[in-house]
């Protein structure tokens, strides 16, 4: 995953923050799922005449990413860390992926099917990553367009939409979710072979 590679500097700016942060994880948790919502939102009313809304779920998405990442600096700077909260992390991620893309699947921009064929392929890479603890074989990160590299996307491409829309007869959030449903299926392909061999 390539925003992986820039975990390290992310927590670098984020733990000044985290130090004074007035929220516990379960609430930056809980806030982190409300931006997500107000973005899936956003993504839903967003048309051809309603553009901003694009800017303003990208803003959402953005601050979901940053809330995301800050609930486990800010478990692990408070000795909070436990099994439950990685297990309340984990749904709520899912919960928001949902949303996120299911506002773009059910919006004007993007024809149904292909934004659930996005959501499908989301979740298979994600379960595969988290099926792959539950048997023993440790988190399986391998593949493109893990989360990480997916908020970067669903950050930048409505942007672009939003600002080449009139320059370029392409629809980019349609561009975004095949590439979802693509890559991450292959991706999820990948990491079951990973898996699969590992516990031979």
């Amino acid at each position: 995953m390539v925003a992986d590679d820039y975990r390290e500097f992310g927590t670098k700016i984020l733990t000044p923050i985290a130090k004074h942060f007035p929220l516990n994880p379960m609430g930056i948790s809980l806030l982190s799922l409300a931006t997500a919502m107000i973005a899936g939102y956003s993504f839903y009313v967003a048309d051809y005449e309603n553009t901003v809304w694009l800017l303003i779920g990208s803003l959402m998405v953005f601050l979901t990413a940053v809330l995301d990442a800050l609930d486990g600096i800010v478990a692990r700077m408070r000795d909070l860390s436990s099994r439950r909260g990685d297990l309340l992390d984990h749904t709520l991620d899912r919960v928001a992926d949902i949303l996120i893309l299911g506002g773009i699947a059910l919006g004007p921009l993007v024809d149904t099917t292909i934004g659930f064929a996005a959501i499908i392929g989301v979740l298979m890479l994600s379960y595969m990553g988290t099926q792959a603890q539950a048997v023993g074989a440790g988190r399986e990160y391998a593949g493109l367009l893990g989360r990480a590299d997916r908020l970067v996307v669903l950050v930048m491409v409505p942007i672009i939409q939003y600002f080449l829309e009139d320059y370029q007869d392409w629809n980019y959030m349609t561009l975004m979710c095949y590439s979802f449903a693509i890559i991450c299926t292959l991706s999820a392909t990948y990491r079951f072979t990973r898996i699969w061999n590992e516990l031979e």
